[in-house]
């Protein structure tokens, strides 16, 4: 096989050496287990729950970067920093990566295995064959394996932070925000996923903003949820071995952009494609490209995402406007993208279409019982690129080939499409039915996906199609970190 190498001039030279599926491979400081594992080549890093399609480092599905590393399984490859001798193995293959049995399940007809075929009548709920039942489903979902660690897992204290105004994001919207109020004499508090700040506008070429030094800063904290009506919200670091944050404020500020939502096109799902975020952070930060042969698309600002990227070294092919792509065409990774002609390339970065980020907001406004809906009012404050419109998002003709709307629980398209000739047209009814959007990512971007797809096809209004539940936690929680939250939330009596 030809050996592939996309790291960029800016590299780091400290060579940290690690093994992926038993296989010696090298990475840089500096970099991920995903971002590393894609400089040596290795594109598809998991596979999908049913038809084991492949997966890989997208920005976009979580699953796609979930593996085992040093005996624990399902760990984010892409927030794992490389270090010497760590073990990373490929989840639900058997018996082996190398040979892997499973992969025979791509000949099943996917008519057998929509959306309840685990809940077979013919199995029944209570019987010993279930049990079996339910242990094989869970073995092909890569979940089978429990860590190897039998010891005892400490369990980190939490902290208990409270503040006048809390500002969630940390680019340029957000730190603008939050000295605001600062200057206004506040006790301001900023939290921000990232471990620096504006990492993605800095990506982009941006100066790294200046943040009032009155401001408390939380870096590398994901705010997972909005409880009691929006009055408390939790937080959980990337890094596992420390403690969860409960967060309360007088004044709640939302800065938390915008994501790039896939466009709903065939081939949407294979490894090489990548958002536009991920891309420009993990060339700039990392100096790994997302490929040899880029093709750049967006909604007006493909060519100054081209033009950043060809400054850090990517080599881009070409540049398009979302709207004109057809298809992405590979079967285990990107070989080209359809235009109304054909570019050959192995990855595919897009901006766009950008949609704010709905948990934080829907859970702080939600009300229901078995349904939730945006209901009551809330007063927190968006700024920046989350107060603006969502971008519609495109979706491909009714005669394109096949298209996946939720790649880690293998949702087709036509699968949807069946539900809806059925006069299903419900998003939480075909969330149940199909199990869209109830893997790892939480529903985002796979009810987008689907939301624009069951109005194309249906004719009824976006606005008028509900998401399903945007429930917390959205991602970023171990058990034991939500064990030290006993220690500092009070219970509802």
């Amino acid at each position: 096989m030809r050996r592939v190498d996309l790291r960029l001039e800016h590299a780091s030279g400290e060579v940290v050496g690690f093994f992926w599926n038993d296989r010696p491979v090298q990475g840089r400081r500096g970099e991920s287990l995903a971002t590393a594992l894609l400089a040596n080549g290795i594109k598809v890093l998991a596979w999908t729950r049913k038809s084991h399609r492949p997966l890989g480092y997208s920005g976009n599905y979580l699953s796609g970067v979930l593996a085992r590393v040093d005996g624990v399984p399902n760990v984010r490859l892409d927030l794992f920093p490389v270090a010497a001798g760590v073990r990373v193995e490929m989840q639900n293959c058997w018996p082996s990566p190398a040979f892997d049995v499973l992969r025979l399940s791509r000949l099943i007809p996917s008519g057998w295995i929509q959306g309840g075929f685990e809940h077979t009548n013919l199995v029944p709920s209570g019987t010993a064959l279930f049990q079996r039942w339910e242990a094989i489903l869970a073995f092909l979902a890569g979940s089978a394996r429990p860590a190897t660690h039998t010891g005892e897992v400490a369990v980190p204290p939490a902290r208990r932070l409270s503040a006048g105004r809390l500002v969630i994001g940390g680019g340029p919207a957000g730190c603008a925000a939050a000295n605001e109020a600062a200057a206004q004499g506040l006790d301001v508090v900023l939290v921000t996923r990232g471990h620096d700040l504006a990492r993605y506008a800095r990506a982009a070429g941006l100066a790294r903003p200046v943040l009032d030094e009155r401001v408390t800063l939380v870096t590398g904290v994901e705010v997972f949820g909005a409880y009691r009506e929006g009055a408390l919200l939790l937080g959980a670091p990337h890094d596992p071995s420390l403690g969860a944050l409960a967060l309360e404020a007088e004044e709640i500020v939302l800065a938390t952009g915008r994501r790039a939502c896939p466009p709903v096109v065939p081939g949407m799902w294979l490894p090489g494609v990548m958002e536009a975020r991920t891309a420009l952070i993990m060339a700039s930060e990392q100096a790994v490209a997302p490929g040899e042969r880029v093709v750049v698309v967006g909604n007006g600002d493909q060519e100054a995402l081209a033009r950043r990227l060809r400054q850090l070294g990517v080599k881009v092919v070409a540049v398009r406007p979302l709207g004109d792509l057809r298809r992405v065409a590979g079967r285990n990774r990107v070989k080209a993208a359809y235009f109304a002609e054909r570019i050959a390339c192995d990855a595919l970065v897009h901006s766009g279409p950008w949609l704010t980020e709905a948990s934080l907001t829907f859970q702080g406004r939600a009300e229901g019982l078995l349904q939730l809906h945006e209901q009551r009012p809330c007063d927190w404050q968006l700024v920046g690129a989350a107060a603006e419109p969502d971008q519609p998002v495109p979706v491909a003709a009714p005669a394109s080939r096949h298209t996946l709307l939720c790649p880690c629980f293998d949702v087709s398209s036509h699968e949807v499409q069946a539900l809806v000739e059925q006069g299903i047209t419900d998003l939480e009814v075909i969330k149940r039915l199909t199990s869209c959007g109830m893997g790892p990512c939480q529903g985002q971007p796979c009810w987008d996906s689907l939301r624009a797809w069951v109005s194309a096809r249906s004719g009824i209004a976006l606005e008028l199609l509900a998401r399903p539940t945007l429930r917390p936690p959205r991602r970023a929680l171990s058990v034991a970190q939500a064990a030290g939250l006993a220690d500092v939330v009070e219970p509802l009596k």
